[in-house]
């Protein structure tokens, strides 16, 4: 079943990945000996602390981890959710498990947006509601710089567990649970706050998409 959902006007979609449809286990073992043979692999920037494997997945020092039982179900859930955007035109997509991120007590990512493609994908396959922060979205709109002065009273009028509020507020988070996936635009800008579990580290899988129209000559001549 796929959620939707609208955060300062951009699009949000989620769903439930069956923990049992790929191998969890195998993916989280191998991301935590890799977390254990260095907390703070691959500097992000000058501010985060975390440990990630963007643009080192091919790192010898590091475990390789095997998403091949992912790639299907990954598939599968992005088609459901493109068919569902009332798309004008057939199309085709690409995507890629660009990063995974593991943050243990007080790590965090500063924000950011994904360049280059369209759309990012998170999928929470480690998440304690408890100790772990969620995504949390930045409002970019211009009015945000200036809400407070003009309007103060807003964001104590308006509730912010409503989504249709969002764009009153410089943040929004969703009520994340582990095993959910979430869909955005790539330029929508996030970031992650410091955790505070001492004893279960935070894991996510990060996925690029790129959406594309069908080429129906190309298609043709290749045949």
């Amino acid at each position: 079943m796929i959620k939707k959902t609208t955060i300062f006007g951009f699009p949000i979609l989620s769903a439930k990945i069956n923990p049992k449809s790929y191998n969890k286990k195998s993916i989280i073992s191998t991301i935590e000996k890799n977390f254990q043979l260095n907390k703070k692999r691959n500097q992000w920037d000058q501010r985060s602390v975390l440990h990630h494997s963007y643009n080192d997945a091919s790192n010898p020092k590091y475990h390789k981890v095997n998403f091949d039982t992912l790639t299907p179900v990954y598939r599968k859930i992005l088609t459901t959710m493109f068919d569902s955007m009332g798309l004008l035109a057939a199309y085709h997509f690409d995507f890629i498990i660009v990063n995974y991120t593991c943050l243990s007590n007080t790590n965090y990512m500063s924000p950011h947006i994904h360049p280059g493609v369209d759309f990012t994908g998170v999928h929470y396959i480690q998440f304690d509601k408890k100790h772990h922060t969620p995504t949390i979205f930045e409002n970019t709109l211009p009015h945000i710089d200036y809400s407070d002065q003009l309007r103060p009273q807003l964001t104590k009028i308006l509730s912010s567990k409503h989504e249709s509020n969002s764009w009153a507020y410089k943040y929004w988070t969703s009520n994340v649970e582990e095993d959910d996936f979430y869909f955005s635009p790539a330029f929508l800008r996030h970031k992650i706050d410091p955790q505070t579990s001492k004893n279960k580290n935070r894991i996510t899988l990060v996925l690029n998409i790129t959406l594309k129209q069908m080429d129906f000559n190309k298609k043709s001549r290749q045949q």
